[in-house]
């Protein structure tokens, strides 16, 4: 009788293979820790829309790609705590960190603790450099930034500027950065005011701001900041030239001052992908894949997220999937075509863009395009 049943079990066992699919994906785990409360909701929302754009259009092929996603509540206390949490489950072979800069520096104080590779978010300088093994930063740098803002105001001859940074870590190296960089552009700082990402009134900061009569201001405010002092620069009829951070810019922007055309002729230094197919080359190919693919209209953060999914596909690709397999592969990454310009990272610097990625936009119709 076992004689009999031996070859049966067999033949089933063969029948069991030839009926299972033939492209059964294997899953692949990505840990996002993000703002879904607090201040940073909107870049973080939008940044999320372009991965999922990512996902529709090219995904990782054979692999089925699975979320599980941790509010930090634009707090870095709690985007530690997540990152904890899910660096500490195996299956997760990456991190995303889409929040902002404070939260993202308080994580990589312990990002080599994990061994887990992560792909971050956030513009502050010090989170490409120096380069921690596991973090790997890709907007360019704060300096950056700020590089191409004294390059535009001495281009216009804008002597007097006024900046209005966040109190975090990345408003206060804007700021830095552009009073070490306005001497040598010919620009003189003649107000230098500060807001908490919590504040809802700046009065107070942009009344001494009109006092002092600058001929450009920079508002270095992102998310519900950026809106509710946007709205108070008009009530106070301030109308001097006004540029923001590229974070300010998102479909929650346009939404709660009353549509794009409403942000008609406001400026910012931003990454060339939100130029769409205007730029050429690989910024268009790739821009016109995320516009194809996005259920609303292109903004900056979902060109960042865009980029994001082709960064996960590099490493992916040029590896055996593992935590260590996917960190050595995304520090070998070099002039990989993004939506935002060329990514490259070495083991010295794990900064993804730089300057060259980056020129001034205005914003017609919700769209930026190329200021004078």
């Amino acid at each position: 009788m076992l004689r009999l049943l031996a070859p049966l079990a067999g033949a089933f066992l063969t029948l069991a293979a030839l009926l299972a699919p033939a492209h059964a994906e294997e899953e692949f785990k990505i840990g996002v820790v993000m703002s879904l409360s607090g201040g940073f909701v909107a870049a973080a929302k939008d940044t999320m829309d372009g991965v999922q754009a990512w996902l529709k259009a090219r995904g990782l092929p054979g692999k089925k790609v699975t979320f599980e996603i941790l509010d930090d509540e634009t707090n870095p206390v709690s985007a530690v705590n997540a990152f904890r949490r899910l660096a500490g489950n195996p299956d997760i072979k990456l991190i995303y960190l889409f929040i902002n800069s404070s939260s993202a520096l308080a994580v990589k104080s312990l990002a080599s603790e994990f061994k887990v590779p992560i792909v971050s978010g956030g513009a502050a300088d010090a989170l490409g450099l120096p380069a921690d093994p596991y973090l790997f930063k890709v907007a360019p740098a704060i300096k950056d930034f700020m590089t191409v803002l004294a390059q535009y105001a001495q281009k216009k001859g804008y002597k007097r500027v006024a900046l209005l940074n966040m109190t975090d870590a990345f408003g206060q190296n804007e700021a830095k950065f552009f009073k070490e960089l306005a001497p040598q552009h010919g620009v003189e700082v003649v107000a230098a005011e500060t807001m908490g990402v919590e504040d809802t009134n700046f009065n107070a900061q942009l009344t001494k701001i009109r006092a002092a009569r600058p001929d450009m201001i920079y508002n270095g405010g992102a998310s519900r900041v950026a809106i509710l002092s946007w709205k108070q620069i008009k009530q106070l009829g301030i109308n001097q030239p006004l540029i923001v951070t590229q974070a300010a810019i998102s479909k929650s922007f346009f939404d709660a001052i009353g549509g794009a055309k409403a942000a008609d002729g406001l400026m910012t230094p931003i990454q060339l992908g939100s130029f769409g197919e205007a730029t050429g080359g690989d910024t268009a190919r790739l821009y016109k894949e995320l516009k194809a693919a996005m259920p609303t209209q292109v903004v900056y953060f979902a060109t960042f997220g865009y980029d994001v999914g082709l960064i996960t596909a590099e490493a992916v690709k040029n590896s055996d999937g593992s935590r260590e397999g996917l960190r050595n592969a995304l520090e070998k990454i070099k002039d990989l075509p993004g939506v935002n310009g060329p990514i490259t990272f070495s083991a010295q610097d794990h900064t993804g863009q730089n300057y060259r990625s980056i020129a001034i936009g205005k914003l017609v119709d919700g769209v930026s395009v190329p200021a004078d």
